[in-house]
């Protein structure tokens, strides 16, 4: 379920990026989804060690997935040089 968050934050990204007739980085993309999929599989492997702090079930999965999507994007966005045009 995290993983299906995950691949829900990149097709919501890629349908968005579609509608507005945006260009989206490949490659940024495709790290910022790896780096979220492994994320989301070291919390699924140490849910018991987190249940008291975040307990896993349907809905938290799939949270989880879709916000470190966001989250990963947003850093690897703010580590990028800006380059002036």
């Amino acid at each position: 379920m995290g993983l299906g968050g995950v691949i829900l934050h990149l097709l919501t990204k890629l349908y968005n990026a579609k509608k507005k007739g945006i260009k989206l980085d490949g490659g940024l993309e495709l790290i910022s989804v790896g780096i979220s999929a492994l994320i989301v599989l070291l919390f699924v492997f140490a849910k018991d060690d987190l249940k008291p702090f975040y307990p896993l079930n349907t809905f938290t999965a799939i949270l989880l997935g879709y916000s470190a999507q966001s989250l990963a994007r947003q850093l690897f966005k703010m580590a990028m040089p800006k380059t002036e045009k």
